[in-house]
């Protein structure tokens, strides 16, 4: 998967979320989102042009 896929899942996450009652399934779908966000972000980051092996 790509960032924007990541991104992408995270914000139908979020929507799903949105249309429901407060609840535990509301706050499940509401962490998928927390953590598809992060992996987009990992996986910018792993994927930059400016990330350097130790030294």
């Amino acid at each position: 998967m790509n960032p924007a896929d990541y991104a992408r899942m995270a914000d139908e996450c979020s929507r799903q979320a949105d249309a429901m009652r407060p609840g535990p399934e509301r706050d499940a779908l509401m962490e998928k989102a927390r953590v598809y966000r992060s992996y987009a972000k990992m996986d910018n980051w792993v994927a930059s042009r400016e990330l350097q092996p130790p030294s």
